[in-house]
């Protein structure tokens, strides 16, 4: 950028930020389903997968993804 005057420029302090990524670690998404267990739907969020499994009358469980690639299925909960 420069100012009014010619050869006179500014430098910004600020760097533009870069998006880090985690490390590759686990996370944690859960299910909801029906009290059937059909119709499951995947959340990323448990307070949604409860919100829903209320309004069925149905059941939450976890799924655990690891980063070598094994997936584990929790118990389904009555809510």
């Amino acid at each position: 950028m420069e100012l009014n005057k010619p050869g006179v420029s500014l430098r910004r302090k600020e760097k533009a930020k870069t998006k880090r990524k985690p490390v590759c670690g686990g996370y944690c998404r859960w299910e909801s389903a029906s009290s059937g267990k059909s119709g499951i739907t995947l959340h990323d969020y448990q307070r949604l997968a409860i919100t829903r499994a209320l309004l069925l009358h149905g059941f939450v469980r976890a799924v655990f993804y690891q980063p070598d690639g094994v997936v584990q299925h929790g118990c389904w909960r009555r809510v």
